[in-house]
């Protein structure tokens, strides 16, 4: 009977249906998180009037969720290089389950909180793991094409989460909201349990090493770090956009909660392009290359924003221009994702270099945010900051491994 491996070379040929059903299952697993998050967003003001507190606080429970995403996935990481990809996954979407119903029943914005923070932690194996069984299951050469497949997908979920969420409560109060992720989390468990094949090869792979070593190795990896942090600021960017969207399109705009819908889909549509472009274009630009020229696409856009902002444009003209700044948001994704994690596909480490990713990349947004939300003033230029400032760091870090490089090179670090 042949090995794991060498069925992997023989399927790399042509996808075949039953690894487009696997592309499925981890798409929908990836867009977990943002259906967790976009799908709540038109209960905001619901949700802060049942708390008799205000919307800021409400944001607060959107900065746990990422809390609990950066914290869980160094959890779930080394358990799925321990026991395997399937069964931590089916776990941790029992505690989402569990979690999810609890939001419903707090009786409290704090309680809230906590429940949110515990949502995550169950929801964020899924994620994490998924990375890792994209580098189990295809070739080197093809994960960039499977990360851009899953992003492109994911990026259907703040396209129909807005409008799902508006759809919801419009029947029910915004308690529904989370009788919806419950009903999610049971969906993805029976999908899992039944058509997710366990993709870790215990043999090839041998003996699991300390953790903690094996954290400290992987962050040794310089490459590595550099494309989390870009990750994670540019995760942090959009979270940004995800939390100051109703403010911003509602509050400063006018618009009503339909039209908000719309203009969330619109701009998870340039997400979804931008997806697609990361696959078709590493066809003919190497892939740390399209990260730097993205950054600089994006870059550009934050300024021209920011500018947009403080002259007070037209609301519409400012969310012009925003597509143009979430836009390159979809290239660097999967680049960034295939930059950092491919380097650890042949080892042991690959759930845990996946989960340290996911933990850097949603650590470094949850920051981002609570920036984004010390410096606000109430005022969009503030918002416009925030925006430039996660862009050009971003920029900045990337040409500094340049530096680096050629510094390593002079024999000037070790």
């Amino acid at each position: 009977m042949p090995t794991f491996a060498a069925q992997k070379k023989v399927r790399m040929k042509n996808f075949s249906l039953a690894q487009w059903g696997v592309i499925f299952i981890l798409s929908l697993l990836t867009a977990l998180e943002p259906l967790s998050i976009d799908l709540y967003l038109p209960g905001f003001i619901l949700i802060s009037e049942a708390f008799n507190t205000n919307v800021s606080a409400v944001q607060i429970s959107l900065s746990t969720f990422l809390a609990g995403f950066a914290i869980g996935q160094l959890l779930w990481g080394p358990l799925a290089d321990k026991f395997g990809r399937k069964k931590p996954i089916l776990v941790s979407l029992i505690i989402f389950i569990i979690a999810s119903i609890a939001c419903i029943y707090v009786r409290s914005i704090e309680q809230l909180w906590v429940a949110r923070f515990m949502q995550a932690i169950g929801g964020c194996a899924g994620v994490v793991i998924s990375r890792a069984i994209v580098t189990d299951y295809f070739d080197k050469s093809k994960t960039l094409k499977i990360y851009a497949i899953l992003a492109l997908i994911m990026g259907i979920a703040p396209i129909i989460g807005p409008s799902a969420g508006t759809g919801v409560l419009k029947i029910f109060n915004w308690e529904g909201l989370f009788w919806v992720m419950a009903g999610l989390g049971i969906a993805l468990f029976l999908f899992t349990l039944f058509f997710l094949p366990e993709t870790y090869d215990f043999k090839q792979k041998g003996s699991r090493p300390n953790v903690m070593k094996s954290y400290w190795e992987i962050l040794k990896n310089r490459k590595f770090v550099i494309y989390s942090l870009i990750a994670g600021i540019v995760n942090g960017a959009l979270m940004i956009y995800v939390a100051n969207g109703p403010f911003l399109i509602m509050e400063k705009g006018g618009f009503s909660s339909n039209a908000f819908s719309i203009i969330f889909a619109v701009n998870a549509f340039g997400l979804m392009i931008g997806s697609y472009l990361a696959s078709v274009l590493q066809k003919y630009i190497p892939t740390n290359k399209l990260v730097k020229q993205a950054l600089l696409f994006m870059s550009i856009a934050g300024l021209i924003l920011l500018v947009a902002m403080y002259l007070n444009l037209n609301i519409r003209v400012i969310l012009f221009i925003l597509f143009f700044y979430v836009f390159p948001i979809g290239v660097l994704f999967p680049a960034t994702t295939e930059l950092a994690i491919t380097p650890f596909a042949e080892t042991n480490n690959s759930g845990t270099a996946s989960a340290l990713f996911g933990s850097i990349q949603l650590a470094t947004a949850f920051i981002c945010t609570v920036i984004s939300s010390f410096i606000s003033d109430g005022t969009i230029v503030t918002v416009g900051i925030a925006f430039f400032f996660c862009s050009m760091l971003a920029f900045v870090i990337v040409f500094s491994r340049i530096n680096l490089k050629e510094e390593y090179n002079k024999g000037v670090i070790s």
